[in-house]
């Protein structure tokens, strides 16, 4: 019985606080409703004295821009007057908006627009003397103090309306206070009454907060578990890059050595059978002029067909080292781009494996293209060293800088390309570049066993 006497009081209880949270929601959305309204006029009377203010500053930005000109006549300095007399009109109709409800503003703003057309007249009228007449005729307009007189008007009819608007925002503001400390004391009674349906729901919040965690501990898994995968499908694509890199290269190198077993055999023996065609004929023959054009184009596929090669597989490479592909390939740079290209090296006959060796060429490569592209430098220096148990390259340059952002742009494949082929060696690949101070492109990557005595020419052929 006392247990049902308890249930009951506690429903009624309940009742009465939800029916007072009604009557409270009520009076408190009420409150709210007069508070955005007093804010919107606090905001309005704000927006009314920025208003003010910014078209005072257009005026002023226009007499700026119109003595610099009269001083230097220098046609940049007329920009602020420009700008001030394309937006003049604007902020003076938004002005106009914003104080049309109050009859002071109104008749203080009629009167201060003739006086804002009258000041830009005699800037044009400034203006145009001196550009008609000169100095001297400028002098006598601004002697006469017209232009001081009208602008001191002004300003102290944009002040009166700025101390209105100031009137109008201490008013408002006020009237904002007061609706907040009604709210704040109605706030305080509904916490007041309220306090034993907060100890209910934190009853229901704890429940939440177990479930919740719950949620979030599975959430973690699923995540942890997501991450493993992508992981492992990031390896996979890793790997599946290098192994086609490693590809291309040995296609390339492939491409190149059939070039240079059927095409360079080809080009010889026609060169051949031409020499002894040419042989057996008179000297004054015609056709002698002939076969003299067909060996001279003979001459040219064979430099097509050479440097076709040196593209795909720089015999260089395979037949004198890394050492002295690089010092090759930095005089070729400085012969394309007109730029002096330095070369270090730790060895002068250093002698790397097959993989090593193509993926320092081309990440130099690459790095010297992006110079003559994007640099602008006039110095470049390429240095291989070895530094403990690693592989120190470096590319430095003394042009623009390259843009921080550029390195992680997925578009920027050059980059990337770089950076994958170090990747496929275990090492890392970083660049970094100051504004007006340079590049710098550096390659660590592992020291590899002693490659054999025949390890760079393994693969390559006999090109």
């Amino acid at each position: 019985m006392i247990v049902n006497r308890f249930g009951i009081l506690g429903f009624v209880v309940l009742f009465l606080a939800a029916l007072f949270n009604v009557a409270a929601l009520n009076m408190a959305e009420q409150s709210l409703g007069a508070l955005r309204d007093t804010a919107a006029w606090v905001r309005h009377t704000l927006v009314a004295q920025n208003a003010i203010e910014h078209l005072y500053r257009l005026v002023v930005d226009a007499e700026t821009g119109q003595r610099g000109y009269l001083l230097t006549r220098d046609s940049t300095y007329l920009a602020p007057y420009l700008e001030a007399r394309r937006q003049i009109a604007a902020r003076v109709k938004e002005l106009r908006d914003l104080v049309g409800g109050n009859p002071v503003q109104a008749a203080q703003l009629v009167t201060a627009g003739p006086m804002l057309d009258s000041r830009f007249t005699q800037l044009e009228r400034s203006l145009a003397l001196m550009r008609e007449h000169g100095d001297e005729a400028v002098r006598g307009f601004l002697l006469s103090h017209e232009g001081q007189v009208t602008m001191e008007s002004l300003r102290l009819a944009l002040d009166g309306m700025a101390a209105e608007e100031r009137t109008q925002y201490e008013r408002r503001f006020l009237a904002f206070a007061e609706n907040q400390n009604r709210i704040r004391w109605g706030f305080f009674v509904e916490v007041g009454i309220n306090l034993f349906l907060v100890t209910l729901g934190g009853i229901f919040l704890a429940h939440d907060a177990r479930r919740r965690r719950h949620e979030a501990a599975a959430a973690l898994q699923r995540n942890a578990e997501l991450a493993k995968a992508v992981q492992e499908r990031t390896a996979e694509l890793t790997e599946l890059s290098h192994y086609l890199q490693r590809m291309q290269d040995d296609e390339k190198a492939k491409i190149a050595r059939e070039i240079h077993d059927e095409l360079g055999g080809t080009l010889a023996a026609a060169k051949i059978d031409l020499q002894l065609l040419a042989d057996k004929l008179p000297s004054d023959d015609p056709r002698q002029t002939r076969i003299a054009r067909a060996m001279a184009g003979i001459d040219d596929a064979v430099q097509v067909k050479r440097r076709i090669i040196e593209d795909l597989r720089p015999t260089i490479l395979d037949n004198l080292g890394i050492g002295a592909a690089l010092r090759w390939q930095c005089s070729e740079f400085s012969k394309r781009a007109g730029v002096p290209c330095r070369v270090e090296l730790h060895d002068e006959n250093l002698r790397l494996s097959p993989a090593y060796s193509i993926a320092f060429y081309r990440v130099v490569q690459e790095a010297l293209t992006n110079v003559s592209k994007y640099a602008q430098a006039n110095n470049v220096a390429v240095s291989l060293q070895r530094s403990g148990d690693a592989w120190l390259l470096r590319i430095a340059d003394d042009g623009v800088g390259i843009d921080t952002t550029q390195c992680q742009n997925p578009t920027a494949h050059g980059l990337l390309s770089m950076r994958e082929r170090v990747r496929a060696l275990g090492g890392e690949f970083s660049i970094k570049g100051q504004r007006g101070r340079g590049t710098l492109a550096e390659i660590r990557v592992p020291v590899e066993a002693e490659p054999p005595a025949n390890a760079e020419r393994a693969g390559a052929g006999a090109l």
